[in-house]
C-alpha cells in the first residue's frame, strides 16, 4: 500500500480535482473516495501521511467527512493534513474540523482553504440567507479565473506537504471574538444536515438519462421509467445531481431556474459515480 493517502469527498468534482493535482505532484500516493466502504482500511503503520480533501458545507464538515474520521484509529504517528474548497465564505470550518479529529485523538498539522465558485442553491437556508442569483458567476472568464488560481495555490500547498510543514491551525478567539465563536459553534448545531430535508424538483425538461441516478452519493434516486424519485430522506448535500443534469431539469425549493450550473470541468459524472462504486 501507499506511503502516503489523500482521502477525498466530492459532489461537483472540486476537491476531486485538488486530491488529483495535489497526489500527481506527490510520490507514492493513493487517492482513496470516503465513500469507500473500507476506505479507512488503508491506513496502517507503514502509513507516513494522510490528507483530508472535501468541500466545506455551511461552514461545517459535509456528513461523509464526519463519519469517515470517526472510523480513524492511528496506530502510529502520521504528518496529517486537511485541504477544504469552498465558495467564498469558509467561517471557522478549520475549527470545526479540528474539533472532530481532537475528539479521535488526532492533531491536524496543516489545514488549508482553496476559493472556487460556489455551486450550491442552499434548498436548505432560509430565503433571506440565499444568493439567488449565484449563476452570474458560471461564466467562462470566471471559471477559468478560478481554476488558475487553484492550481496556483495548490503549488504552494504541495511545497508545504513535501516539507512536511505545519500550519497554525485556528484556535478559538478570545474577547469580543469569542462571541463569534460560540455563535458559529450553535449554527454547525442548527444547520446540522442530518436534521434537514431537502426536497429536490424535477420539470418536464427530464429525458430519463439516469445521470442523476448515477451520481448521488447517498444512492437517494432511483429511475421509475424514465423518471427519477428521490425515494429516501438520507442526503449528503453535495448537490452532484443538480449540477451534471445536462437538461438542468433538477431544482430545490426558491431554485428551479436554468440559468447556470456548475461541476469541474474535468470531472466526469463518471468520477463522481467512482466513489459509491
Amino acid at each position: 500500500m501507499s506511503k502516503n493517502i489523500i482521502f477525498y469527498f466530492t459532489g461537483t468534482g472540486n476537491s476531486l480535482a485538488v486530491a488529483r493535482s495535489i497526489g500527481s505532484a506527490m510520490t507514492d500516493v493513493a487517492l482513496i473516495p470516503m465513500l469507500k466502504e473500507d476506505a479507512h482500511t488503508y491506513i496502517n503503520t507503514h502509513t507516513e501521511s494522510i490528507g483530508l480533501i472535501y468541500p466545506i458545507h455551511v461552514n461545517q464538515l459535509p456528513i461523509p467527512v464526519i463519519q469517515f474520521i470517526k472510523k480513524i484509529h492511528l496506530s502510529s504517528k502520521v504528518y496529517f493534513y486537511a485541504v477544504a474548497t469552498h465558495g467564498g465564505i469558509p467561517g471557522m470550518s478549520r475549527l470545526y474540523m479540528n474539533k472532530i479529529l481532537k475528539k479521535q485523538g488526532i492533531d491536524l498539522e496543516a489545514y488549508y482553504e482553496i476559493e472556487m465558485l460556489n455551486n450550491t442553491p442552499k434548498g436548505i437556508a432560509p430565503k433571506f440567507l440565499m444568493r439567488l442569483n449565484w449563476e452570474l458567476d458560471i461564466t467562462p472568464e470566471k471559471v477559468e479565473q478560478k481554476l488558475s488560481a487553484m492550481q496556483i495555490e495548490i503549488e504552494r500547498i504541495v511545497k508545504d506537504l513535501k516539507d512536511r510543514k505545519e500550519t497554525t491551525v485556528q484556535k478559538p478567539p478570545r474577547g469580543t471574538g469569542r462571541m463569534m465563536y460560540w455563535m458559529m459553534q450553535l449554527m454547525w448545531l442548527i444547520s446540522n444536515p442530518s436534521k434537514t430535508k431537502l426536497q429536490f424538483l424535477v420539470d418536464d425538461s427530464c429525458i430519463g438519462c439516469g445521470i442523476c441516478e448515477q451520481v448521488c452519493t447517498t444512492k437517494r434516486i432511483k429511475m421509475n421509467g424514465e423518471r427519477p424519485e428521490w425515494v429516501h430522506e438520507h442526503c449528503n448535500f453535495c448537490y452532484a445531481c443538480f449540477n451534471y443534469c445536462p437538461k438542468e431539469a433538477i431544482g430545490v425549493k426558491y431554485y428551479t431556474k436554468k440559468l447556470g450550473r456548475y461541476h469541474h470541468p474535468d470531472i466526469s459524472a463518471q468520477d463522481i459515480a467512482a466513489q459509491i462504486k
